[in-house]
């Protein structure tokens, strides 16, 4: 940590209280063994602690910073004050030999005691360790393994402590004025900004560790930070929405951004405040809005260009960003009906589908519907009420129906090139894309039932030209579908399936009397149905 390792005390190798005469001879003599290009010896800037390298130049920098009462008070709260002499020269000539935890042991059994169960506890700040509060401070602040929460509550405690001003008269002269809440706020934002600057990811610790202790300068403190991340978050919103205006495209980006460059911010903000102020949940709405406005722009963007890309799923994915942000009834539900539209727009390609899908299977159905009902109406005659009796419905025996002319007209009931063409313009091959990546298994179960029925009722060259709607079939079952004992016409079923039975029959009786006549009457029936099988497998070329 800068402010300790480069203390303007360490580098002229002085502990705080030194006197001028003391700073005056220690200086002149730190630059002669500079000159002499050789290490200094015994002074206080504890090797054991990090690396110094000392110059003439930074050593009369130091200097410059310990001639002014108020550089020398801040300076002083980050270096070893020699209040006890006592105890603390047996802590400092540990330091010197590079035992860091025997000179921590020794501050640290005059500042806290343990009780049987094995509880911490601070003792009272008294003349006999109020400088052990302060020393055991800044060596657990800096030292590698050192508790950074102690190290902050330690010096908190000594700082909101009267015996405060003692520390400060031994610093500066006696005319110099300050109180514990200037002190407390140079020791925090002074230690704020290291932490900030080299270990931000302790950012979250230390206000935590703040927000459990009370001190007098706690408000004023927590003040100040808040004001910080509110003012970078509300920098990176304007950033935002002058990148999304400028271009809508790159909307997507802008949002995304906004929400990974804030979330440290708020996460911050969050820790300080609290979940439910008002600083916390204005700017996290503010963030949540620009967001989802980015979402939204980008979608409408895409749309508009018919974008071939899957923008319906980057919108949802920023949507739902601002979701997780979102603290205010108003921003939660102009998120959430976003979301739901965005749910509804993404899978539109699939219910446009299906609706296309729907309405041929229904118009075929109809058209069946309205074929039987002039078979029904040829079969039979209504015989109308008679005294209050309800109509009757007596069967026509002078009618024929001819059943397989009532088959040929159902697969024609509609008209399958148009079809075919409906189906290429509706759900053109760029939307099956989209489908492909569509979770919603009940629509898709709907779907690919509605494919199955209509591919069933076209020939093979029509479905050649659609089998791309059968994205989840292999291409050589779409090609073969045609090919079914369901899709042939009924007088090559009839054909083929007679041919079949007779010559079974003629196989049985043998012989050269009746089981010829079997065969031959096979033969035939195999002939007819194989020529109307023949014809209809031409039509299909056509």
């Amino acid at each position: 940590m800068n402010v300790i390792l480069n203390n303007p005390y360490r580098t002229v190798g002085l502990l705080v209280g030194s006197t001028a005469r003391e700073q005056t001879r220690q200086i002149n003599r730190l630059k002669k063994f500079i000159e002499a290009d050789e290490e200094p010896q015994d002074d206080f800037s504890f090797p054991v602690l990090g690396g110094l390298h000392r110059t003439l130049d930074n050593v009369e920098e130091a200097t410059s910073k310990l001639n002014l009462d108020s550089d020398k008070i801040n300076t002083a709260l980050f270096w070893f004050w020699n209040g006890n002499p006592i105890t603390d020269e047996a802590a400092f000539d540990a330091l010197k030999g590079g035992d860091i935890e025997t000179a921590n042991e020794i501050w640290d059994k005059l500042i806290a005691r343990t009780d049987e169960e094995g509880k911490r506890f601070w003792k009272p700040v008294t003349e006999k360790n109020y400088s052990a509060f302060h020393n055991c401070s800044i060596l657990n602040i800096i030292r590698t393994n050192g508790n950074l929460h102690y190290g902050i509550v330690a010096n908190l405690y000594f700082l909101e402590s009267d015996l405060v001003q003692k520390f400060v008269s031994s610093v500066a002269d006696e005319t110099h004025k300050t109180d514990k809440k200037e002190l407390q706020l140079s020791f925090l934002n002074q230690l704020y900004s290291e932490i900030e600057a080299n270990t931000k990811s302790s950012l979250p610790k230390f206000l935590e560790i703040l927000n459990k202790q009370e001190f007098i300068a706690k408000q004023d403190f927590m003040k100040g930070i808040v004001q910080k991340p509110i003012e970078q978050i509300e920098q990176k919103i304007e950033a935002s929405k002058s990148k999304r205006k400028s271009s809508k495209s790159d909307a997507a980006n802008a949002g995304q951004e906004l929400f990974t460059t804030t979330a440290s911010d708020l996460s911050q903000l969050k820790s300080i405040v609290g979940a439910n102020d008002l600083k916390y949940t204005s700017v996290a709405d503010k963030v949540a809005n620009e967001i989802l406005q980015c979402s939204i722009d980008f979608f409408n963007e895409s749309n508009e260009k018919d974008s071939s890309s899957d923008y319906a799923e980057t919108a949802m994915k920023l949507a739902k960003q601002a979701e997780t942000l979102a603290v205010g009834n108003l921003t939660k539900d102009r998120v959430k009906d976003s979301i739901s539209t965005l749910e509804e727009m993404k899978d539109r390609e699939l219910s446009q589908a299906i609706a296309v899908l729907q309405s041929i299977k229904d118009a075929y159905e109809e058209a069946c519907r309205q074929i039987d009902k002039k078979v029904d109406d040829l079969q039979y005659v209504t015989i109308p009420s008679i005294g209050g009796s309800p109509p009757m419905r007596m069967p026509r025996f002078d009618v024929s129906i001819n059943w397989s002319k009532v088959e040929e007209m159902k697969r024609n009931a509609l008209n399958w090139e148009n079809v075919v063409n409906l189906i290429l313009n509706e759900i053109p091959e760029k939307n099956i894309d989209k489908i492909k990546s569509i979770n919603n298994i009940s629509k898709l179960t709907e779907y690919k039932s509605l494919v199955d029925f209509v591919i069933g009722k076209l020939s093979f060259t029509q479905v050649n030209k659609v089998k791309y709607i059968c994205y989840w079939k292999t291409e050589d079952t779409v090609a073969n579908v045609e090919f079914t004992l369901k899709s042939l016409p009924l007088m090559a079923k009839w054909g083929l399936g007679i041919a079949f039975f007779l010559l079974v029959i003629g196989l049985i009786w043998g012989g050269a009397g009746i089981g010829v006549v079997f065969s031959i009457a096979a033969f035939i029936a195999f002939y007819l149905g194989a020529l109307f099988l023949i014809n209809w497998l031409s039509s299909l070329g056509k």
